[in-house]
């Protein structure tokens, strides 16, 4: 995947942080509402659990819900912003893994949204085996570094980098016909 295919940063990842922040702590049922309802913090979070869902927009909407839940419970043991974001991606990401092996052990298909023209990256990415593709989305797409990759895929530096060099060689083989 060149650098042109990527995706830009997502907006609003500060911004979701810094309003936690900013409130001093656990969000009012209306302060937080309000946030689940802004896509400028929710639907990063949705679009991160997209590209790990296959495009399945229900269960996305539902890891994303999910997660913000888990962080807003989770409030007063977290540190500073840092420990918010971690926090707030290993849930995403944690339930996104749940839901996937869910349905691969159910033996239930994956509705698949169909990529927008303009994102031919995304058709490639749901070609990877699961593990690659979270190393190459947190990698990649959210730009963490090797070690904050591994840490929230639970694994070793050394296996992180692994998953994302075979996700790489998969993404920028040319497509059999």
């Amino acid at each position: 995947m060149s650098q042109d295919e990527r995706p830009d940063e997502e907006p609003g990842q500060d911004e979701l942080i810094a309003a936690f922040a900013a409130l001093g702590g656990p969000l009012t049922d209306a302060e937080f509402m309000q946030l689940l309802g802004s896509d400028e913090y929710y639907g990063t979070m949705v679009r991160l659990a997209l590209l790990l869902l296959d495009g399945d927009t229900a269960a996305a909407d539902a890891v994303a819900r999910d997660a913000f839940c888990a962080v807003q419970r989770a409030w007063g043991s977290l540190a500073d912003q840092e420990q918010v974001r971690g926090y707030l991606y290993r849930a995403i990401l944690d339930r996104s893994r749940s839901v996937h092996f869910d349905r691969a052990a159910s033996g239930r298909d994956t509705p698949r949204m169909a990529p927008r023209a303009h994102e031919p990256w995304v058709s490639a990415l749901r070609a990877l085996p699961y593990r690659q593709r979270e190393a190459v989305v947190l990698r990649r797409h959210l730009g963490l570094s090797e070690l904050q990759t591994a840490q929230l895929m639970g694994i070793s530096t050394g296996a992180a980098r692994s998953h994302l060099a075979r996700g790489m060689s998969l993404l920028q083989r040319p497509p059999t016909q």
